[in-house]
């Protein structure tokens, strides 16, 4: 059964090769929503198909990298000084005023603060440490999460963050809460790993190759986070940017 699904997956990756660049996106998309719904899905049945869209995403990873699953880096980076992380929350708890709903969280455009960061040059060398030829995109989003039973459904990101810089500033949960809100990565063995981050915390990931998820939040349980959008060196831009 690997073996018809991997070669279906290799098939698929040959056809996004033979498409135009709007076809390719189409299937990027198709894929990106198949893997979303499929990797996370532990029964048997759906082996075959989360074994096939993960070869074949994992085939079109545009990142040259040993192994694009999981999380690519975790930790502090220096850079990252108390000062810097007190700065970045303020600027998050000011944008969060105007954020606009998006799917189960709150969106918000990165403030003059995340903007500097989103293509400095600290961040650019933490990246390319981790993921050689991957350049900024200049794309910074505050993310939010307030309400009870907010998250992400598991999925893959669009090109804007095929690579993702996820940097957590804020989780507030009752104490002693036995399970709070957290990050996830789903693999195509239907395991996942659970990412407890602390404000402060950085991890790097393929997110338009690793399918992922945020668990909802509680009540009285509160999530903001900072992404920042890496993409291949020299990839055109527009096909990046909002």
């Amino acid at each position: 059964m690997s073996t018809i699904a991997s070669a279906m997956g290799r098939r698929l990756a040959a056809l996004h090769q033979s498409l135009s660049p709007a076809e390719q996106a189409n299937l990027k998309l198709i894929l990106g929503l198949s893997a979303g719904r499929l990797v996370p899905d532990k029964q048997a049945g759906s082996e075959a198909g989360r074994t096939a869209v993960s070869e074949a995403l994992e085939l079109l990873c545009p990142y040259d990298v040993p192994d694009p699953r999981g999380v690519q880096y975790r930790g502090r980076p220096a850079f990252l000084t108390d000062d810097l992380l007190g700065v970045l929350i303020d600027e998050a708890e000011q944008v969060g005023r105007t954020a606009v709903p998006f799917d189960e969280h709150y969106l918000g455009c990165g403030g003059p603060v995340a903007d500097r960061l989103a293509t400095s040059r600290e961040l650019a060398e933490l990246v390319a440490g981790v993921v050689p030829k991957a350049v900024a995109t200049g794309v910074a989003s505050y993310l939010f999460y307030r309400d009870p039973g907010q998250g992400i459904i598991p999925h893959i990101d669009t090109d804007i963050f095929s690579l993702n810089v996820l940097m957590m500033l804020v989780h507030d949960h009752p104490p002693g809460d036995p399970s709070p809100s957290a990050l996830y990565m789903h693999f195509p063995d239907g395991t996942d790993q659970r990412l407890q981050l602390t404000p402060g915390e950085v991890v790097i990931f393929l997110a338009g190759t690793q399918a992922h998820s945020r668990t909802p939040i509680a009540e009285n349980e509160r999530v903001t986070i900072l992404t920042f959008g890496f993409m291949p060196e020299g990839a055109p831009l527009e096909n990046y940017r909002r």
